[in-house]
């Protein structure tokens, strides 16, 4: 029960008035009046026949109501409408009402309480309205969005098997072949270099599947405030001092792909500092000189290592994966190292559809 003051409601319809009852039942709604004290109707348009096939005459009670209720909905809008009507509010209502020749059509009403001076309640008057047309439209565009999320979802897993046939599959043939053309038998980090890679483009078809569900940050500092605070513990707990520049705003921001893409950059070359490099200070810069260009420097003072080499022994998949996974978003990537500095750029044009 709800606590308020009593209210006074006399704005009742003077049914006896001829005009008045001519503009009713010339209407499309149903206008109908109950007494509360009886439950019984002291009135209903004759509209109701058209629309359910009852006459007007097999409306007595409020249970004659309740029983024309599909079951689904029954329960539910009696109770609240009882609720609602001791309280004295006015409410609406939607549910399937049945027919005389034992069909279903979706109706609303619409119900004004009407109180005495001490806000008990002594009549409800309202209107029905035939909202079949507006229930199935609404089923219908239910229908279109889940064949749309049905068919984003197809085209979703046909990308993705896509991606790992040309991606993982070529990869793991390309590997394959080299171990069985190799004279000499692969090496741990050798071997290890190759899961790498896979693990590598796993993620990359994960990241390009997603992306229709990324929202590219607002600013630089919202995109690398979160890695910053995650690498500046690890950092720290090695003791190696890392600084971050970043403009505080985009010229052109980078779409979805892009912003996966370089994220994994950085999450990979930092993590590889903190392995390999015995660095004692590691810079990051990020900057847009040009507005639709965006280019990442990742630099640092450690032991450096000859990048031809390693790539020439098979040890640098991890460096090929990083190249490959900027090249796919519209970039290039240039590693440059020796002893006391490694530097690495990315470069990425900005402004091209995911």
């Amino acid at each position: 029960m709800l606590d308020r003051p009593p209210r006074l409601r006399t704005l009742e319809p003077d049914t006896d008035n001829g005009l008045y009852q001519t503009l009713l039942e010339s209407t499309l709604a149903i206008p109908f009046k109950i007494d509360w004290a009886s439950k019984k109707y002291s009135y209903i348009g004759p509209q109701i026949e058209e629309l359910l096939g009852w006459s007007p005459e097999s409306w007595e009670t409020v249970n004659d109501w309740a029983e024309r209720i599909h079951p689904d909905e029954r329960e539910q809008t009696v109770s609240r409408c009882v609720e609602l009507c001791i309280a004295g509010v006015d409410h609406e209502a939607e549910y399937r009402a049945q027919t005389s020749d034992n069909r279903f059509v979706w109706v609303k009403e619409v119900v004004h309480v009407l109180c005495d001076e001490q806000g008990q309640t002594t009549a409800l008057i309202g209107f029905t309205f035939d909202i079949t047309e507006q229930k199935k439209n609404e089923q219908l565009r239910a229908e279109l969005e889940a064949e749309k999320l049905s068919n984003a979802r197809l085209q979703e897993r046909l990308r993705l098997t896509h991606d790992l046939h040309d991606g993982v599959g070529g990869e793991l043939v390309h590997m394959i072949a080299s171990v069985e053309q190799g004279s000499a038998s692969l090496t741990r980090p050798q071997v290890l270099s190759m899961l790498k890679l896979i693990r590598s483009d796993l993620r990359q078809s994960i990241d390009s599947n997603a992306s229709a569900q990324v929202r590219v940050p607002a600013t630089p500092q919202e995109w690398l405030a979160p890695l910053r605070r995650r690498f500046n513990d690890l950092f720290e707990a090695i003791d190696i001092r890392c600084d971050w520049q970043f403009p505080q705003n985009w010229s052109t921001p980078p779409n979805a792909l892009q912003y996966l893409a370089l994220t994994r950059l950085i999450e990979e070359a930092l993590t590889n500092i903190i392995k390999h490099s015995q660095a004692r200070h590691v810079r990051l810069l990020l900057t847009q000189r040009q507005p639709h260009a965006l280019v990442l420097e990742i630099e640092d003072d450690g032991v450096g290592f000859d990048v031809q080499a390693v790539d020439a022994s098979g040890l640098g998949i991890g460096m090929r994966s990083m190249a490959v996974r900027v090249a796919r978003v519209g970039g290039m990537l240039g590693i440059d190292s020796q002893a006391g500095r490694t530097a690495l750029t990315a470069r990425v044009v900005l402004g091209s559809e995911d």
